[in-house]
């Protein structure tokens, strides 16, 4: 996924738009900037061997509670969703059998409102993917409110939490949403999600295991491609939050943070590959879309609309070339994701038809996977 505000932190979503993904490097104590859709070309590199423990599977409940949040106040009305399909409305008939009611649903009028009234709140959903826990985020938090949003007002421990904090709550509404929400937010964890996710990882187990077994049969295959586009290392994190949207942070080619969906049972474990590839691969299909869109197309935002449906082809076709047994399941599934009619047969054409793109940016990154994956 990607981010709002151009240049903010470097990156994904037109509506946050589809994919949010952030480039972040903070020098000094300046603010980091996000990347996925605004980048440049990867840097090709040459082959790097990687550890055997490269790209670990991991869980984090910090993200999933943040990005919970964000789901239940979010109505996501996306082609692809920005979050589990159903995941709200799920959520609701948990918390309905359970009598659960928190600081969450009685400021849920106010933080909808605040996040309608400006959608690019919604870059914030990245908050957790550059802090290590929930007491980071609450100090992240804190520290910024004190520093009024200035992070040279801040106290020089606290300056790289509050520039990332700044670069996506930037103003004084900004501010007080945040505060909100991250108090609501620690309310919910208190009163029921900490135990609701800790109830599910245990549910899941097998799953975890069965992505992580299915994901060290495959990484070798798409080592090449990862390591010519400086993702050569970093976390593959299970959210029970996401769908087909990931969220992404590239801090550097060894320091990445890619989080996708946690498939529901382990005869599906292919799905959290799935997004996998999705994500890895808008740092190709990203300035694809930019490269090829006419300046028409630009200024009219129909460019901006190709993204999302950039990096589901370009998912596809990373797949087509190093895994291609998982094509037309990878096909399937983002039919689904996109509620369209998923055919018995095989899905490429009602795929192709579900996210059309132009012919132009189709062959730029076809162009552009063969160069990562020859290693030119």
């Amino acid at each position: 996924m990607e981010i709002l505000r151009g240049v903010r932190p470097p990156i994904r979503t037109g509506r946050m738009r589809p994919r949010m993904r952030l480039l972040g490097a903070l020098a000094g104590a300046a603010v980091m900037a996000a990347c996925a859709s605004g980048r440049g070309r990867p840097a090709l590199e040459p082959g790097v061997v990687p550890s055997v423990d490269s790209w670990r599977v991991e869980t984090r409940e910090h993200v999933d509670l943040w990005l919970h949040g964000y789901a239940m106040l979010t109505r996501d009305v996306a082609h692809v969703p920005a979050f589990r399909r159903g995941y709200r409305d799920s959520l609701e008939a948990v918390r309905t059998r359970e009598n659960v009611l928190t600081a969450l649903d009685a400021n849920h009028a106010k933080l909808a409102t605040l996040m309608a009234q400006n959608p690019e709140i919604s870059n914030g959903q990245f908050i957790p993917l550059y802090l290590d826990s929930w007491d980071q985020i609450v100090q992240g938090a804190a520290a910024f409110s004190r520093a009024e949003g200035d992070f040279r007002r801040a106290d020089p421990k606290d300056r790289r939490a509050v520039a990332i904090y700044a670069s996506m709550y930037p103003t004084a509404q900004d501010r007080e949403w945040l505060r909100v929400f991250t108090q609501a937010l620690g309310d919910e964890s208190d009163h029921f999600y900490h135990q609701y996710w800790l109830a599910q990882q245990q549910a899941r187990a097998p799953v975890i295991v069965a992505v992580d077994s299915l994901w060290r049969s495959l990484r070798p295959r798409f080592q090449r491609f990862l390591t010519n586009t400086r993702q050569t290392d970093g976390q593959l994190v299970l959210s029970l939050v996401l769908g087909g949207e990931g969220r992404t942070l590239n801090a550097s080619p060894k320091d990445n943070l890619v989080v996708v969906t946690m498939p529901g049972s382990p005869a599906t474990a292919a799905e959290a590959v799935y997004a996998f590839a999705h994500e890895v691969v808008q740092v190709i299909s990203s300035p694809a879309v930019t490269d090829n869109a006419t300046p028409a197309q630009q200024r009219s935002g129909e460019a901006a609309e190709f993204a999302p449906t950039a990096a589901v082809r370009g998912g596809a076709m990373l797949l087509q070339r190093v895994a291609p047994e998982l094509a037309e399941g990878y096909m399937r599934f983002y039919l689904s994701q996109a509620g369209a009619a998923v055919p018995a047969g095989n899905p490429e054409a009602a795929f192709v038809a579900a996210f059309p793109l132009p012919t132009a940016i189709l062959a730029d990154m076809e162009r552009q996977i063969g160069n990562a994956l020859a290693g030119i």
